[in-house]
């Protein structure tokens, strides 16, 4: 151990208070993503395997993240004690960690554009904007995370070139975030037609986007002001640690909702177990969507009588995944 630098007077609490409270979110929310994963699990019988696939895959992923959290704690506290020199590399942890929370944000914003989509297939720009956008993100994430791979020094963070990757990223992942949340808010307002509890469903998936939209939106603006007024620091760091989190616990725990969403429901509505209705012979199937598509479409032209249908599935896919 180099005794010389424990009496230089350095002050590190700069770098280490943002990471340690990046450290805290990080093995907090891992533990919510640990329950609702659970949750899942146990509720997920119905499920198309491919959104099992997708779920455990994101789950799976964001586990990995944490791991490398803590490998970046390892390194620079036990493996490099007492050496300041480390501190001022960007690791290859540093970068995998980066670049993998890139792409567990992306996967998420295009499950959720599917939604926009299934909603609007009428307008297929809305689903199309938000995919552009999440890309955009993605690629000016992973360029920026090619640098990182090619420089490995911290104060590279803080060059003006960097500086734009950044910001392209948050900028264009917090746009397609917004276009997610507008979207769904905007068609799932414009469904309402005065039936008690299917109001009271579209009003719990209101309360369900909007707050998800809410955070995650948040977090990318707050992330990318951070960094792009506080040059030296990592003050940015708990907003970009816990961001796969936040991604993930949100799909994962709407997708848990449906169980609580249909118990609100009553006999006349269209059971949610299935996204599928299977037919009287039991083999042919026939997608509920076409049906909720047409009863959307019939609520925005006329008024709705207490027979017409509501299915929640249209958000949260049963038996059928637009990612299958």
């Amino acid at each position: 151990m180099d005794v010389a630098n424990s009496t230089t007077g350095i002050d590190l609490s700069s770098t280490w208070d943002g990471l340690f409270w990046s450290f805290l979110l990080a093995t907090v929310l891992s533990g919510i993503t640990i329950v609702q994963g659970w949750i899942y699990i146990n509720n997920c019988d119905t499920d198309p395997w491919s959104l099992r696939i997708l779920v455990v895959g994101l789950i799976l992923a964001d586990f990995v993240t944490t791991a490398l959290d803590l490998h970046i704690l390892h390194f620079s506290l036990i493996e490099n004690f007492g050496d300041l020199g480390p501190l001022g590399d960007i690791t290859l942890t540093a970068a995998s960690e980066f670049t993998l929370t890139m792409v567990i944000v992306y996967i998420v914003q295009l499950f959720f554009a599917s939604r926009v989509y299934f909603f609007n297939k009428h307008r297929p720009w809305l689903a199309i904007a938000i995919v552009l956008s999440g890309t955009a993100a993605l690629t000016f994430g992973l360029m920026a995370a090619a640098q990182m791979y090619r420089h490995r020094l911290m104060s590279y963070l803080d060059t003006r070139g960097n500086e734009i990757l950044f910001g392209l990223n948050g900028g264009f992942a917090a746009l397609a975030d917004v276009g997610i949340t507008v979207s769904l808010t905007w068609t799932l307002a414009s469904s309402k037609r005065g039936i008690k509890q299917t109001d009271t469903v579209l009003q719990k998936l209101l309360l369900y986007i909007v707050s998800r939209g809410l955070l995650v939106s948040i977090t990318q603006v707050l992330f990318l002001v951070i960094f792009l007024t506080g040059p030296g620091t990592v003050r940015w760091a708990p907003f970009h640690f816990m961001a796969s989190k936040l991604y993930v616990i949100t799909m994962v725990a709407m997708l848990n909702a449906r169980n609580m969403l249909r118990d609100i429901q009553n006999g006349d509505f269209i059971s949610t177990s299935s996204f599928f209705t299977p037919s009287q012979a039991g083999r042919d199937r026939v997608p509920t969507q076409v049906f909720v598509h047409k009863t959307i479409e019939s609520s925005r032209s006329q008024e709705s009588s207490s027979q017409e249908q509501f299915s929640d599935d249209r958000f949260y896919p049963r038996a059928h995944s637009p990612l299958r």
